[in-house]
């Protein structure tokens, strides 16, 4: 939330001083030059396309870096016969999104480039941007039939007047696990798997009592950052449910409804779990790394955890079994609910909004070539061959279905620099459909038979798409900081013990002292406008 918190500070500030973009920008192509280095070492190796078109692209740093190494991407060029000149703009979001507002300011922004769906409409509509509508209508046939069979994104994307300044990536859609040491548990005696937070619970006390009794570092979850993670069990997710806001809403994910009678629930479940030494106590504190989660799992301090989704195969190739020849990892099929029913997870937002692809108004005589390219993403052969590679090479057809004939961890350990067929398109590289089907076999057996298990309509639910204006953004996110802070902090002194539970109500009361009827209010703001 910090990230986020001073993007939208220097974002808001840079709004604040008035039209910024008189002469926003001198010539794409001076920019463009002065990256030409840059550029060929990003050509993924196939010479470029002499004779072809070309166009520079502003990205994240550690995207190019990854980009250049897939063995698919010199194909796009080839297909397209286009040379894409890559210009790096930044690690992480904060010095992105800062680096973006500065070239937009100083007339240096690139023909295209990564903005967020905030950068693309404000500036779009002070004329920094191209209007992509016509270029797409009589250049981008595929995008056109994308846009029209997905209401949702077309009225993200779209203003009132019909503009359309920028192109927002498609994320894949998934949710995290909940996976655990199956050695574990058969050593400890337990035979079935959990579907309840109570059976949950009663596996971790006899995990608790077989391996905590010699072992006082001992504890049965474990994790990274913060340790609330079973909402949906709860019945305590918020996720504009009929179109109320209801929750804070963190990166598109679920929110939290302090108000349900759920979260109180949840808070004293964490509470019994702390009090009998059933959850890492540095996780609670909030003192833990990443790199301690990762030891205790692999060394046997833990045994039950719930993250990423690749996260249950990362285990098992990173230490896991030559630490324990028994080292067994499983992933636990999502919960029943507190009514008894499936518990629904909310995943991010179909559209990720700090991905919107931009032209820049100077560089409008590469607007073609750019919807040209990226037309051929979001076709059938584009989405082929960015989703699952080259037949014969990287996949193969069997029974009319695709499957990879190369292998996740092999490719996936190549050595940074050096090619690789990967399809981790939960990754920028450029606006594009997403092949969930690919994303989910894009890995070990272990992630893969779950995630086509799991990640189905039953037990997923997207998350709800919703864009701010700036002064609305603003407040958000000085609000969300102050009120996320709070209820992690104050929640925490329940959790430990510092806090009576009999002072709930005065905590509800406390939150919304900080804001938090406020940040729900904005929200439903945002919401309304969007939707009705």
């Amino acid at each position: 939330m910090r990230k986020k918190k001073a993007f939208y500070l220097v974002f808001a500030a840079l709004l604040a001083s008035g039209s910024v973009l008189a002469g926003c920008s001198q010539n794409a192509k001076t920019n463009t030059a002065n990256t030409a280095n840059t550029a060929n070492t990003t050509n993924s190796g196939n010479g470029g396309t002499e004779g072809g078109s070309s166009f520079s692209y502003l990205m994240h740093d550690k995207f190019i870096n990854w980009l250049k190494e897939d063995k698919w991407y010199p194909y796009v060029e080839k297909a397209t016969g286009t040379t894409v000149e890559f210009v790096p703009g930044g690690s992480n979001d904060d010095e992105y999104y800062a680096s973006v507002d500065q070239k937009i300011i100083s007339g240096t922004f690139p023909d295209s480039g990564i903005v967020s769906a905030s950068q693309a409409t404000v500036y779009g509509a002070q004329g920094a941007f191209v209007d992509l509508a016509p270029y797409i209508d009589k250049f981008g046939p595929n995008i056109k039939s994308y846009i029209e069979k997905n209401p949702t994104y077309k009225t993200m994307i779209t203003d009132k007047e019909g503009h359309i300044y920028g192109l927002v990536a498609e994320a894949p859609r998934f949710a995290d696990f909940i996976f655990y040491r199956a050695d574990h548990f058969e050593k400890a005696g337990i035979t079935k798997a959990p579907q309840t937070i109570d059976e949950l619970t009663d596996a971790m006390r006899k995990l608790k009592a077989y391996y905590g009794k010699d072992n006082k570092n001992y504890y049965p979850m474990v994790g990274r950052e913060h340790y609330f993670r079973f909402q949906s069990a709860f019945n305590a997710a918020a996720n504009f449910d009929d179109g109320i806001s209801k929750g804070i809403y963190a990166n598109g994910k679920t929110g939290t409804d302090l108000y349900s009678d759920g979260y109180k629930k949840m808070v004293e479940w964490y509470k019994t779990l702390y009090s009998e030494g059933l959850i890492d106590p540095e996780w609670v504190a909030g003192s833990g790394t990443e790199e301690s989660w990762e030891s205790k799992m692999l060394t046997g301090q833990g045994s039950i955890s719930y993250d990423h989704l690749t996260r249950p195969s990362w285990f098992m190739d990173n230490g896991g079994p030559e630490n324990d020849p028994d080292y067994n990892i499983a992933i636990l099929p999502y919960l029943k609910d507190l009514n008894g029913k499936p518990s629904v997870q909310t995943t991010e937002t179909q559209y990720n909004t700090l991905r919107a692809m931009v032209v820049n108004k100077d560089s409008k005589d590469k607007a073609e070539t750019i919807i040209k390219f990226l037309d051929y993403l979001y076709s059938d052969k584009g989405q082929t061959l960015v989703s699952w590679g080259v037949e014969g090479e990287s996949y193969k057809v069997e029974g009319g279905n695709k499957q990879y004939i190369v292998d996740f961890s092999e490719q996936e350990a190549t050595p940074a620099g050096e090619p690789r067929w990967s399809f981790l398109n939960d990754r920028l590289t450029f606006v594009k459909p997403v092949d969930n089907d690919a994303f989910y076999s894009w890995n070990t057996e272990l992630v893969r038979n779950a995630a086509h298990e799991l990640f189905t309509d039953e037990n997923l639910k997207t998350g709800v798409t919703v864009t701010y204006t700036a002064d609305q953004a603003k407040q958000l996110a000085d609000l969300s900081a102050k009120v996320n802070e709070a209820v992690t902090s104050l929640v925490t002194e329940f959790v430990n013990g510092k806090r009576p539970m009999s002072e709930w109500n005065t905590f509800l009361g406390e939150m919304e002292k900080a804001g938090y009827k406020k940040v729900v209010a904005l929200q439903q703001e945002a919401y309304d406008a969007m939707y009705k």
